[in-house]
């Protein structure tokens, strides 16, 4: 058929600039799909022929129609990732196609020259046609959560194959041709039973039930062959399958000079024919159609899973850190004698001044960030402005064609309604590693300013310090009342740890309120360190805890730790008294950025 090319050759010599990204995604999810790692995807206007796409087993090569898969005038930027689940709900013509072709990839293996030498032009056609049923029943039986995908798609690659490389005769061969690369669909889990009701109707009053009964024992029966590598057990039933044809027909199909099957009889008319092809149009329509609810269901099963899933797994994160807090902040605060840290109180005093003035400023600049929580409420609308959903566009479309009367709303947004003065939880980590011995009087200064800040706006703060040991120098909800410096010898610093003792007893990741997370370190760190901090920012940008960085130096090591994570990063705080303006002006930017 057209849109598996035999022929080796690729009709997508290059994809376009504007769209490698797009193909590189097709050659990745074909891979996954295929179990394969060589598959290559190329992308763009009338790649693939007229069909939404093409795979060319000789080369290894997925080509993807961007006019026909995903619709005349659509960019990349339109399209987004397709690897990310939801963007194949966005697009599930598209991802159809690729599916079906990462089928062939998976299971279309046997040697088809072999085949060609085996059989005649006519069974080898019918070998061809037996094997679309064949590599989607598999498929699904893997991926039964992309039948949606198929059924959004399938038939319109009948119809483009059909336009590129029309039935041969017009008629009963022709009607049994159609039936296998319709009806056969539902046996095989690809399309509903009632998408083809009408053909159905039609190729039965041409061909007849038992002659009709006989081609699905057939198409069953290569369905369920398993042997991808080899397809000889199927050369049976490709010749079976003509040669109940040349008894209903009476007669043999004839092939031109150059091999190719011509017309013959059958009793139906041009006339019929197109009657025929009509029905395989309404078929196409009515399966996309019908696609769209099963796959809004789909979808709605897979984010309820997903949400399950991730409330779990948040929830056994949450307890485990909660007996490490625990553990951590139930012994005093300080570094206990047997501790593994060697760091110790070195000094403690009052604040000065200047030291006050500098918490009160910075108090000042959280009250005034207007610290929210967050209620979000997704509202779909007829006009813009939101998201451009193209999937319900083109639902409304079908069901406006069909007759029937609804009103489609293709656009989405998310409005946020905010509750002022919540309490404010701070989770302060403060460096005692070697390379912090230096900075431990302005640190101890900053850890004392920012307890200070917090008390002064209601809040709720902890602080750990974190060097080869956790130690906690304020438990959750404590005030610090004097300026506390430690020593820094400790060789490393295990920033992991230490975070898991801050969510554990502030509840940052699960918690409600404004939080935010303040980093006291220059970020030299081991590399499982480097993971551990980049990970625990990540996740607190995704939970909506915002991220204050707080470094002695530029930031020469701390920089690639908070890049792409929406931390806020304040490098050179040597001073805490002089840059306290910065710092509040920081913290606040880090809560709007979360907020």
């Amino acid at each position: 058929m057209g849109h598996i090319n035999y022929m080796g050759k690729t009709r997508a010599e290059v994809t376009p600039p504007e769209w490698l990204s797009i193909g590189a995604q097709v050659g990745q999810m074909a891979n996954l799909w295929s179990g394969r790692s060589d598959l290559v995807g190329y992308v763009g206007p009338g790649a693939g022929g007229i069909a939404p796409a093409c795979f060319t087993p000789a080369t290894a090569e997925v080509e993807v129609n961007v006019d026909v898969a995903f619709g005349e005038g659509v960019v990349p930027s339109d399209v987004g990732d397709l690897r990310d689940r939801k963007q194949q709900f966005e697009w599930p013509k598209a991802t159809g196609a690729i599916f079906h072709e990462a089928l062939h990839a998976r299971y279309s293996q046997w040697d088809i020259e072999a085949a060609q030498r085996e059989l005649t032009p006519a069974e080898f056609k019918a070998l061809v046609l037996l094997e679309e049923g064949r590599i989607e029943r598999h498929g699904l039986g893997i991926f039964p959560e992309n039948a949606g995908f198929l059924r959004a798609c399938v038939l319109q690659i009948v119809l483009a194959d059909l336009e590129e490389d029309p039935l041969a005769g017009n008629g009963m061969r022709a009607a049994a041709a159609l039936a296998l690369l319709t009806l056969a669909r539902v046996d095989a889990g690809s399309v509903e039973y009632d998408d083809v009701d009408g053909i159905r109707t039609s190729v039965t009053a041409i061909l007849g039930e038992q002659t009709l009964s006989k081609l699905r024992e057939l198409w069953v029966e290569a369905q369920l062959h398993s042997a991808h590598h080899d397809a000889t057990a199927l050369y049976s039933v490709a010749r079976r399958w003509v040669a109940l044809l040349n008894e209903v027909t009476g007669e043999e199909e004839q092939e031109d000079e150059y091999g190719t099957p011509t017309p013959g009889s059958g009793g139906m008319s041009i006339d019929e024919f197109s009657e025929l092809i009509d029905a395989l149009n309404d078929a196409a329509e009515m399966a996309e159609l019908g696609s769209y609810e099963q796959l809004a269901d789909q979808q709605t099963s897979e984010e309820w899973k997903e949400e399950a899933k991730s409330r779990q797994a948040a929830s056994r994160q949450q307890k485990d850190h909660q007996d490490y807090a625990g553990e951590v902040f139930s012994k005093g605060t300080g570094p206990l004698p047997e501790s593994a840290t060697n760091s110790r109180l070195h000094e403690t005093r009052p604040p000065r001044g200047d030291e006050r003035a500098a918490a009160v400023k910075i108090a000042q600049m959280l009250e005034r960030a207007k610290y929210r929580d967050r209620d979000e409420t997704e509202i779909h609308s007829v006009l813009p402005p939101g998201r451009l959903r193209t999937r319900t566009m083109v639902q409304g479309a079908a069901l406006k064609s069909k007759g029937v009367l609804t009103q489609a709303e293709p656009w989405r947004r998310t409005v946020r309604k905010h509750t002022d003065n919540p309490t404010l939880n701070i989770g302060v980590m403060v460096d005692i590693s070697g390379s912090m011995a230096e900075a431990m009087e302005p640190m101890a200064v900053t850890a004392w300013v920012m307890s200070e800040a917090v008390r002064r706006v209601q809040g709720r703060a902890a602080m750990v310090y974190f060097g080869t040991a956790v130690f906690p120098t304020l438990k959750p909800g404590q005030h610090l009342d004097e300026v506390n410096v430690y020593t820094a010898p400790d060789g490393t610093e295990k920033f992991d740890s230490a975070f898991k003792a801050l969510n554990g007893g502030l509840n940052l990741l699960t918690g409600t309120g404004a939080r935010l997370l303040v980093v006291v370190s220059d970020g030299c760190y081991t590399g499982t360190e480097v993971r551990a901090a980049k990970q625990w920012l990540t996740e607190c940008s995704r939970a909506g805890v915002g991220v204050l960085w707080l470094s002695i130096d530029a930031g020469y090591h701390a920089q690639p730790i908070v890049n792409g994570t929406g931390a806020v990063l304040l490098p050179n705080t040597k001073n805490p008294t002089e840059v306290a303006t910065e710092i509040g002006a920081a913290a606040a930017r880090a809560l709007a950025s979360a907020n």
